[in-house]
């Protein structure tokens, strides 16, 4: 039996879509320059303390802290949204249209733990005609639909699986290593059509996504991943990019929450990656069939001016 390498660094884009697709993941490296690096770690740490500052701070119960929605925080975070190399990479995993779903920055302080969960694990698993459906897709929550527990021998031994529809991006602000907390992930989980469950997939095979500042590390919304378990003492920076294809809900909502002054100044490219272009008929409404604008409303109750 021959075994592959696993994924390393690169910067040719053909080989990171080989990794995506063999293992899940994939890591470009040196996407972004040094002085790209600094200026968004200098952004980050002054919007890090004004948000303390003003009892605004994301601090989680595993040691995580999040600063939320950067597509209003710095041009520095919206500038990497439009890198072309990882879009080759996303296009080979979401076709040629998708979304920004949210844009995060990611702190891994001391401690913490390893809980593995995938980007779409609200999915709903495949079906087939003479099967009863596994879960209705409203009835899907994100703590009670993992694993064993989904559907018995029915998910663990599916002919069929889900597609990835969902595609992630850390972007290495620090080195990621096994020590300070460097995400994790299951090399080929993307492939066995099912969730990961906390308890039964603990010690699955996991491996650290390690990379220099200025790398981003790729993995698709089917792949097992997690926080790892930061040893060092001091807190390991990352930004998140998510993905998902155009026909699902975004995780943030940009097209309400973005500022008007962040919107003014926004190229086309990164509009439609937000969500105020439609897609197939979708997304647009009356008046506005191709790109959508605030404060434009389709039309409301009319009443004629005319005697008939």
């Amino acid at each position: 039996m021959t075994v592959l390498p696993l994924p390393f660094p690169t910067t040719n884009v053909s080989v990171a879509q080989e990794h995506m697709a063999r293992f899940g993941y994939c890591i470009v490296k040196d996407i972004l320059s040094p002085s790209e690096v600094a200026a968004i770690r200098q952004r980050l740490a002054e919007q890090i303390q004004a948000e303390a500052e003003r009892g605004l701070s994301h601090h989680m119960p595993d040691k995580k802290q999040l600063v939320v929605f950067l597509l209003n925080k710095g041009q520095v975070f919206r500038d990497i949204l439009l890198k072309a190399a990882f879009h080759e990479v996303l296009r080979s995993v979401l076709g040629e249209e998708y979304l920004l779903s949210s844009f995060h920055a990611h702190l891994a302080h001391p401690g913490g733990n390893k809980a593995f969960h995938t980007d779409q694990f609200w999915m709903p698993p495949p079906t087939t005609p003479d099967k009863r459906t596994l879960i209705r897709p409203g009835s899907i929550t994100r703590s009670a639909n993992r694993g064993y527990h989904v559907g018995g021998d029915d998910i663990m031994h599916a002919a069929t699986i889900a597609p990835a529809v969902v595609c992630n991006g850390m972007w290495m602000v620090d080195d990621f290593t096994s020590e300070n907390g460097a995400t994790i992930v299951v090399p080929g989980s993307h492939l066995s059509g099912r969730q990961p469950d906390h308890e039964l997939d603990a010690d699955a095979n996991w491996v650290p996504l390690e990379g220099k500042a200025g790398s981003v590390a790729i993995f698709e919304g089917r792949t097992w991943h997690s926080t790892g378990v930061n040893l060092t003492n001091v807190p390991r920076i990352g930004l998140t990019t998510n993905f998902c294809g155009p026909q699902f809900r975004q995780q943030e909502n940009l097209q309400l929450g973005t500022l008007p002054e962040v919107l003014a100044d926004m190229p086309d490219e990164l509009k439609k990656l937000i969500g105020f272009k439609s897609w197939q008929g979708y997304g647009g409404f009356e008046g506005a069939g191709e790109w959508v604008e605030r404060e434009v409303y389709t039309v409301g109750e009319l009443r004629p001016t005319l005697n008939a």
